[in-house]
């Protein structure tokens, strides 16, 4: 955001400049559900997800430093110079690449999660709450780190930021236990599902890899006369991937819809994230507008109303997730007065033409996102079957997250333009705004009552 505002991309007429996300859009869509279809079939002495996290990780690092070059236009201490041709097309080019790699890395480190032998299903809130709480740390370092721009730059901004993220994508990729060896993987302590007929029990020594098999081993027992060789391996069947197996699992992409309560999470979410990305994309014009503070910059007032919602929410998150658990899984409730409390805050910051005002009502709607994201991924793991099609149903999932990026902040900035001139002819200078957070108040009520048709969680 704040390097299209550095550039002057599309300005006045500021809904348009999101139109420059399609191409990234169409990215995120389509790649997460066909990343993890080809990742839960993939066979390597590293594993299945680390060397689609350790992709990602690398293209990502690469296309944040070639923005900060797009951001820097060649006219240093000169803040809003028009853009050249070489700035927006590389803009362009690394947003694409950014969204690419992360959905590269993102499709697969959720799988990861999903089954990982050390988190029971009965935790999985805990665990949720735990990848809420730290994407909120993460959101709050980026955040922070906006506040670089104007004292040292683009460039130097974009590259401590690809650092970081690196940093933290290969602490993920040292630690995660994924250990191939000759066609199979071995997962203690695995989740395994009573009567499963794609399982075997066979010892290790006579496993191997078929020519058109992946065996996955999803729980060991070691007996205590028995070498490792004859430890008692449960294992499960998969289908290598190739093209026959490609098509047909192509066709079956979509198959996660054909649960109820995945149709009703998937939905909700996606209203969720409608509310949350009218707020995100057009809070910097309703900060430069509305709410304006002399002797700070407009991005570096937005990126201070950030700081109690990231403190809030990091708490919210943290907690819930837990609390969550302890109450034997509940979630609905939860969920459905986060939805509300967010409605109820978007029409406050509606009438709201106060910074502190502002900043207090933030610190609330971090509580309530952070209740929201702590229950974000137990709920659609709730719902999923524990299969061979972990990481494509995901994908699938994440979809849920794109889509609003695609769609909100069009309608969003069509519905800000014409109120907004309404309001000049009578009287009311900040109308667009005030329409602008109320269908955001919608878009969490709507979300609040589509949570009600969970049938499968409490």
């Amino acid at each position: 955001m704040f390097i299209c505002e550095e550039l002057r991309i599309d300005r006045p007429s500021r809904n348009k400049r999101f139109y420059c996300n399609l191409g990234g859009g169409i990215i995120a869509i389509v790649s997460p559900p066909l990343i993890g279809m080809i990742s839960d079939r993939h066979s390597s002495r590293f594993g299945r997800r680390r060397p689609y996290i350790v992709g990602g990780i690398l293209l990502n690092a690469g296309a944040l430093i070639s923005m900060g070059f797009a951001g820097d236009n060649g006219s240093e201490g000169e803040a809003g110079t028009n853009a050249t041709p070489w700035n927006v097309a590389l803009l362009i080019i690394s947003f694409i690449l950014i969204c690419f790699g992360y959905n590269l890395m993102v499709t697969a480190f959720n799988a990861t999660v999903f089954e990982n032998p050390i988190v029971p299903k009965d935790m999985f809130g805990t665990s949720s709450g735990i990848i809420g709480a730290l994407s909120i740390l993460g959101f709050g370092i980026g955040t922070a780190l906006g506040t670089m721009v104007t004292p040292f730059g683009y460039v130097s901004t974009y590259v401590v930021l690809a650092v970081l993220t690196s940093i933290a994508g290969f602490i993920t990729v040292c630690t995660y236990k994924e250990e191939r060896s000759d066609g199979y993987e071995v997962l203690p302590q695995g989740r395994v599902e009573s009567g499963s007929q794609s399982y075997v029990s066979v010892s290790s020594s006579e496993l191997n890899d078929e020519d058109d098999m992946l065996i996955i081993a999803d729980s060991v027992s070691h007996a205590e006369t028995k070498t490792e060789s004859e430890a008692q391996v449960r294992v499960r069947r998969f289908e290598k991937l190739s093209w026959k197996v490609f098509v047909k699992n192509l066709a079956d992409m979509w198959s996660p819809f054909k649960i109820h309560d995945f149709r009703w999470v998937f939905i909700s979410r996606l209203f969720i994230q409608m509310g949350v990305y009218t707020v995100q994309e057009f809070l910097f014009y309703w900060v430069e507008d509305i709410i304006p503070m002399e002797g700070l910059s407009t991005a570096t007032e937005t990126s201070f109303l950030f700081i109690p919602v990231g403190l809030t929410a990091f708490i919210s998150a943290l907690v819930v997730g837990k609390l969550s658990d302890a109450l034997g899984g509940k979630r609905k409730v939860f969920l459905f007065w986060s939805c509300m409390t967010m409605a109820l805050l978007s029409i406050l910051l509606s009438v709201t033409e106060s910074y502190v005002i502002a900043m207090i009502i933030f610190a609330f709607f971090g509580f309530a996102i952070g209740v929201f994201m702590s229950l974000d991924y137990a709920i659609v793991c709730d719902v999923l079957p524990d299969d061979e099609h972990v990481a494509r149903n995901l994908g699938v999932w994440h979809i849920s997250i794109v889509l609003p990026q695609l769609f909100a902040a069009p309608l969003a900035g069509v519905i800000l333009d014409a109120f907004q001139k309404l309001g000049k002819q009578t009287g009311v200078g900040n109308l667009g705004y005030i329409v602008l957070f109320v269908s955001t108040a919608f878009y969490f009520i709507v979300a609040a009552l589509l949570f009600k048709k969970l049938k499968g969680v409490k």
